[in-house]
């Protein structure tokens, strides 16, 4: 008799478990699923709009920060990259006469180049945190 009762009671207990009730079900912070639905679907639509319009990386910080200046549109920017443009010709420079420089003049040359684009690229890193920390500022009043 037990073991014809253990099939019976099993299915009334999953009709009872799966009906829905007029209830509307609140997750465990009191927030109905209709507003939670509400905003899943806010968070997905930020997120796709958020990923298109992400910059990748040139897996150069240099270059990363000059475009993250660029994008901000930061009034330093001109003046970083003409220094750039400078410090490239510079470069260019070198390639084309350093088969017929004196190896000091090179070496002195070359750790010029290397200390102005140091220095330039820095100057853009520390343009770029200056502009992050104010974003930063903006925010706290919120």
């Amino acid at each position: 008799m037990i073991l014809k009762l253990i099939p019976v009671a099993s299915i009334l207990l999953l009709t009872a478990c799966s009906s829905s009730s007029g209830y509307k079900k609140a997750d465990k912070i009191g927030v109905s699923q209709e507003q939670q639905v509400q905003a899943e679907k806010y968070t997905q639509e930020k997120n796709s709009s958020m990923s298109m319009d992400a910059i990748a990386s040139s897996n150069n910080e240099c270059v990363d920060n000059f475009n993250f200046l660029r994008q901000a549109d930061s009034t330093q920017y001109q003046k970083f990259s003409l220094d750039y443009i400078k410090v490239g010709t510079g470069y260019k420079f070198l390639n084309v006469n350093k088969n017929i420089m004196g190896d000091d003049a090179k070496s002195v040359y070359t750790m010029k180049l290397d200390m102005k684009l140091d220095a330039l690229c820095n100057k853009v890193n520390f343009a770029s945190y200056q502009i992050i920390k104010q974003k930063i500022k903006e925010l706290g009043g919120i």
